[in-house]
């Protein structure tokens, strides 16, 4: 049996989730469908993190399961992260329903709108990648005017997306699971950055 799963997103706390979820609640009952769970979730404008939130409710859903939200901001934090998941969601065959828009995303790229929401979300996220990179430059080449020292130290370990789930890729890697396996059981990342993580850290494969 497929699962309904609606997903709630607020970004400060003193916002609440109610409204999404009663739009949820009020959407499903409309269609007479029976949802299996709502997802609510807070990020704090204070949180200061690279990781996903709704990478934890990707995790549920499987191929044919339905994800609802009440607006296609509500996926992430930035065009670029909301066009990935959409991306991720195709690729896996989750159906993603946009309450406010009246869309639903699936993986039938035959499906016009589909194909002209993700072409504008494409631009818009190449814009915003654009802008972040003139920024990076300007700012570095500010930095190194001011005699600032650019890198990090030799040697130095940078902090990994897959570091929460390091002992879970130990355990998995122990039991002879393939890191492609085991991309798809954490829900982030690829084989070959999954592959450069393990042996950065001299995990046992």
């Amino acid at each position: 049996m497929n699962k309904i799963i609606g997903y709630c997103r607020v970004s400060t706390d003193v916002q609440t989730t109610e409204n999404q979820r009663r739009e949820i609640l009020d959407y499903v009952h409309s269609k007479n469908l029976t949802i299996d769970e709502i997802i609510e979730v807070t990020i704090s404008s204070r949180k200061n993190t690279k990781d996903r939130e709704i990478d934890k409710t990707l995790l549920k859903l499987e191929r044919g399961d339905t994800l609802i939200v009440t607006k296609l901001d509500r996926l992430g934090r930035s065009t670029i992260e909301v066009l990935k998941i959409i991306e991720e969601l195709k690729e896996k065959g989750i159906i993603l329903q946009i309450i406010k828009d009246s869309i639903v995303v699936d993986d039938n790229n035959t499906n016009p709108i589909n194909t002209m929401m993700l072409t504008l979300l494409s631009g818009f996220a190449q814009m915003e990648r654009d802008f972040i990179s003139e920024r990076t430059k300007s700012a570095l080449a500010q930095r190194k005017a001011q005699g600032v020292k650019l890198g990090r130290k030799k040697g130095q370990i940078v902090k990994s997306k897959f570091d929460e789930h390091k002992e879970k890729i130990e355990e998995l890697l122990s039991y002879g699971v393939p890191i492609s396996k085991i991309v798809n059981q954490i829900g982030i990342g690829t084989r070959q950055s999954l592959t450069t993580y393990i042996n950065t850290r001299g995990l046992k494969k």
